[in-house]
């Protein structure tokens, strides 16, 4: 059951890492928006892009931060 339970959690943990790293990208993409941007309605834009982008990825790395600190959720804790 331990393993299963650590599986899960491993699992999870990689599907969180691919959402931080697609985040991460977004972020990127929209940085590139906001420095390319011409003209008034580009540059509102690319700014909504480049804060939603922000805030997205702040939550997942909060996310992560709370998920991976708490000690009955560490990957491989009481396994075996």
């Amino acid at each position: 059951m331990k393993r299963k339970r650590v599986l899960v959690q491993s699992v999870q943990n990689q599907g969180l890492i691919a959402d931080i790293r697609k985040a991460e990208q977004e972020w990127k993409l929209a940085e590139w928006r906001f420095h390319h941007a011409l003209g008034e309605d580009h540059v509102d834009y690319s700014i909504y892009c480049l804060e939603a982008a922000e805030k997205k990825l702040s939550m997942l790395l909060k996310q992560a931060k709370w998920q991976w600190s708490r000690p009955d959720l560490k990957e491989g804790e009481g396994a075996g």
